[in-house]
């Protein structure tokens, strides 16, 4: 599947454990292939300094550990429904000794936020319809079983300060769906970015930076793209991924 490149080749590794290109160990599910997805989110963000963060359906946390990975230091809170990947978000704050950052088990449905955020994150489901035949932590991540993209953006415009940046990815065969959601929660669009495996490739991936409440005003950002002419990395690839000195 696009996207799902192994960000293994380009970290250094651990038994169930990723080293972050400035040192943060990041625990991960060693039977599970990272999707590049998180990095490409993180890495599309202004988060900064000591603003508060929410990640929603945040799995083990990757987006928000490679922000404080990067210098992010601010009170950040990981919602997830699933438990097994919060005890590894839970392993990763432990080992790195995090005090700025808690996890949250709850659907979204049943998540009341205790306070307003400067920046929430997402990387949602992106597909409306399931298989029967996939187990439920597969379906969680996959499907918007339960969790329509209005229902989304509907609890992130009660859990979000006004003007507060909301960033988010999702296949731009549904960018259509995603943009009329923002705009019936009172968001504004500010920025757009897409993720090509090549120059010529098809985008596999839209990133979307929403303000809510802001101001009218879009910039469409030069495309992410993950590899050359040549199929090796490109520079900006490297520089989201590779650690220092290796």
């Amino acid at each position: 599947m696009a996207g799902t490149y192994s960000v293994r080749l380009l970290f250094s590794i651990m038994e169930q454990s990723i080293i972050l290109k400035n040192g943060l160990c990041l625990y991960v599910d060693s039977m599970e292939q990272p999707s590049i997805a998180p990095w490409l989110l993180a890495h599309f963000s202004s988060i900064k300094g000591k603003q508060s963060l929410l990640e929603l359906c945040s799995g083990n946390g990757a987006s928000s550990f490679w922000c404080i990975d990067n210098g992010f230091s601010g009170d950040t809170v990981l919602l997830d429904r699933r438990e097994s990947v919060l005890r590894l978000a839970e392993k990763t704050i432990e080992y790195n000794s995090l005090s700025n950052v808690r996890t949250c088990c709850s659907t979204l449905e049943q998540y009341r936020a205790d306070r307003k955020y400067d920046v929430v994150i997402c990387n949602p489901p992106f597909f409306s319809e399931a298989f029967t035949s996939e187990d439920d932590d597969i379906r969680a991540i996959r499907h918007e079983e339960g969790l329509t993209l209005d229902q989304l953006c509907g609890v992130v415009s009660k859990a979000i300060k006004q003007r507060g940046h909301f960033y988010l990815c999702h296949i731009p065969s549904r960018l259509i769906d995603v943009l009329k959601a923002l705009d019936d929660k009172k968001f504004e669009i500010k920025g757009i970015r897409f993720c090509r495996d090549t120059s010529g490739a098809l985008p596999f991936l839209v990133l979307i930076d929403a303000v809510f409440m802001g101001g009218k005003g879009v910039t469409i950002y030069p495309d992410f793209v993950v590899k050359d002419s040549s199929g090796h990395y490109t520079e900006e690839m490297k520089e989201l991924c590779e650690r220092k000195g290796i």
